[in-house]
């Protein structure tokens, strides 16, 4: 890829000196079916779950689970800026309803806390548990859908080149 930064400059940058070792790794660097599905899954789990710092948790798992770095880097996009707002507001509304009357329910305030303070602490954790429970919903579900869906894209792509290339063949 054209786009894609050099690797070994990469991996001298100062920030990345601690996990060179882990980035160093050659099969993290392909694209291959296999290590193209970990990188979406591993992106979009991290993209999801996490609202800050995304990208490094990804490059890590990456580095762990031999799947592409880049990819992986790139599927935590999902949530910028502009998806942001729509996407915690269905984690919300999806949290919301797995928990049903939990997420609304009473919550420990704090000792000390005053009647403002108190009623803040309620609604901040009420919200926080099921916007929680529905992200990590949509971290569980959309990694799995998108590491099946690269497989089967991926298959699909192989045969119908193969059928290209055995019909070419004949002629």
């Amino acid at each position: 890829m054209r786009m894609a930064p050099d690797r070994d400059k990469l991996l001298r940058t100062r920030w990345l000196a601690p996990f060179a070792h882990r980035l160093a790794q050659t099969e993290i660097w392909q694209f291959n079916r296999r290590s193209v599905s970990r990188g979406i899954a591993l992106g979009l789990f991290a993209g999801f779950l996490l609202p800050v710092g995304q990208i490094v948790l990804a490059a890590l798992l990456a580095g762990s689970a031999r799947a592409n770095v880049l990819i992986a880097a790139a599927a935590t996009l999902v949530t910028n800026p502009l998806t942001f707002p729509p996407i915690y507001y269905a984690a919300y509304r999806t949290g919301s309803f797995i928990l049903g009357a939990r997420a609304e329910g009473p919550v420990a305030v704090p000792d000390g806390a005053s009647g403002a303070s108190a009623g803040l602490w309620q609604a901040f954790t009420g919200t926080s548990l099921a916007t929680m429970t529905g992200l990590l919903i949509f971290a569980i579900g959309s990694s799995l859908l998108a590491f099946c869906a690269v497989h089967l894209v991926w298959r699909i792509s192989l045969s119908r080149q193969w059928r290209r290339r055995k019909h070419a063949l004949r002629k």
